[in-house]
């Protein structure tokens, strides 16, 4: 085989290479997901959430805990029947967290973590959220969702007023 004719063979090898290289650039770019917007259907369904995560959190807040994990079930349930596929994913993720056994109060505490953190991912995507407020605790690193500025710190029964108001 002569040189001139080896060159060619590279030369055509590199050319399929860099066609084949943009034909996967081209599939890899038009199969980023499609970002579905948040209708006013979609807030309600966040806000009805939100408020019942309000709701088991006040139970926690009390001397004897009984949080409604069915209501609050079925407002999840809400969540995995809706139309966006954003907050399908979100609901099928908080279901795996809801405690199976409430009176466990350790347990719940740590469910209840992960819940919030999805809670505190979907109210920083989805518009018109801004009734429920932040909240941080360094001692129990955990964080939460709730209405108004004043710390009610649902984890650590011993100190209630122990947590900051995140920006």
């Amino acid at each position: 085989m002569n040189s001139n004719s080896k060159s060619g063979k590279k030369n055509q090898i590199m050319k399929v290479f860099r066609i084949s290289l943009l034909v996967l650039a081209f599939f890899a770019l038009s199969c980023k997901e499609e970002v579905v917007p948040f209708g006013p259907q979609h807030q309600k369904l966040v806000e009805t959430l939100l408020a019942g995560n309000q709701s088991v959190l006040e139970q926690f807040l009390k001397e004897n805990p009984n949080p409604n994990w069915k209501e609050f079930s079925e407002t999840i349930q809400s969540l995995v029947a809706s139309d966006h596929p954003k907050l399908r994913s979100w609901g099928e993720q908080i279901l795996t967290h809801i405690p199976t056994d409430p009176t466990d109060l350790e347990s719940s505490y740590e469910k209840i973590s992960k819940i919030q953190e999805i809670l505190i991912q979907i109210r920083s995507e989805v518009p018109n959220q801004l009734k429920y407020n932040r909240f941080y605790c360094p001692m129990v690193d955990k964080s939460w969702l709730m209405t108004g500025r004043e710390v009610k710190n649902p984890y650590a029964p011993e100190m209630r007023d122990c947590g900051e108001l995140m920006q």
